[in-house]
């Protein structure tokens, strides 16, 4: 029997992944993806819109409702010189930003023509300072792609089409698969379709450096969990399924340390292999994962490790292409 050391060891979970399976351009259609089936410890292998074959009336369907904010905006130095600014959030002494570009303390630099102000908080992040809000900076701004994601372009697939409240720095990219259409005939078939939010931040990319993955500090992130979504949950009679990872971790954080109640604040929840799920989820939909990530760890906490590694192992021996322009899996939660 492995120790429990090595159980949580850094190098448990990482993998070589070749890098042309990280896909760099989306596909044409949204719903043309494969999608890799997990069923106790039966793998099978099919088109993404096959999804509704799979699921049946009385089923239960939640995504996450979040769409991604316009964040990304190309500034410049008073120089000059070019600068790359993705806005995090809002904060009271101005937006927190990631700055491609150097720049000293107190620099002044340009935004969308405005004139701003740069400077550094306790934490180290960066602030700009100045006459700036969200519908400026979108008005002006791009989609910030994934950091792996070379090639720099607005692909409309990003966005996904199921959400209707913006807020997140990044794609919750499980529901990118899903059209408006394939959502409708879902619905017609019978399967329920309810939403939760949980707004992505950029702690999403963030690898595990630590050894040992508990000493991980996850991101504080804004969810909300509405009363419908519980009283589904607590009714259904089929499967119950999320849509990605930031749903499981939505409705874990609701359900903690027992028992599933609405909740609307802040998560900085970390699920890794050893966790008790408490929400009632059945399945997950979800794509395949950064090394080192905590996505990975929740996925081989709901799916057991040695599944989840072993699917790994045939997804890439398959072809499959991993990460947010990526293709999907659908799994039952191991016992």
């Amino acid at each position: 029997m492995r120790s429990l050391l090595n159980d949580y060891s850094l190098s448990n979970y990482d993998f070589n992944l070749p890098r042309e399976l990280i896909r760099q351009v989306p596909p044409d259609e949204r719903t043309d993806c494969r999608l890799m089936v997990l069923e106790k410890e039966r793998i099978t292998h099919t088109e993404f819109p096959k999804i509704l074959d799979i699921l049946e009336k009385g089923d239960l369907l939640i995504l996450n409702k979040t769409r991604v904010r316009r964040s990304l905006v190309y500034g410049s130095k008073t120089t000059g010189g070019k600068l790359e600014i993705n806005f995090l959030r809002k904060e009271k002494e101005g937006f927190i930003a990631l700055i491609k570009g150097r720049i000293r303390e107190g620099e002044e630099i340009y935004v969308g023509g405005k004139n701003v102000r740069v400077t550094t908080n306790q934490e180290g992040f960066r602030v700009i300072e100045g006459n700036l809000d969200w519908d400026f900076i979108e008005g002006i701004g791009h989609l910030p792609l994934p950091p792996y994601v070379k090639e720099r372009r607005d692909f409309p697939y990003y966005q996904n089409e199921v959400g209707d409240t913006t807020g997140s720095i990044a794609a919750p990219t499980a529901s990118l698969h899903f059209s408006k259409s394939l959502l409708d005939s879902l619905i017609k078939k019978g399967v329920k379709v309810k939403y939760v939010l949980l707004e992505v931040g950029y702690g999403t990319y963030k690898e595990i450096k630590d050894d040992c993955i508990r000493k991980h500090v996850v991101d504080e992130e804004e969810i909300e969990v509405p009363g419908d979504v519980v009283s589904e949950i607590e009714g259904a009679k089929g499967k119950v399924v999320a849509v990605g990872t930031t749903v499981v971790r939505s409705l874990e954080t609701s359900s903690y340390p027992g028992r599933l109640i609405p909740y609307k604040g802040l998560t900085r929840i970390f699920i890794y292999p050893g966790w008790k799920f408490n929400s009632n989820l059945t399945h997950l939909v979800t794509n395949f994962h950064i090394p080192r990530s905590s996505l990975l760890s929740l996925v081989y906490a709901f799916g057991g490790e040695e599944r989840i590694k072993t699917a790994y192992k045939e997804a890439i021996s398959k072809r499959y292409y991993f990460y947010s322009l990526g293709d999907a899996m659908l799994m039952d939660r191991a016992p």
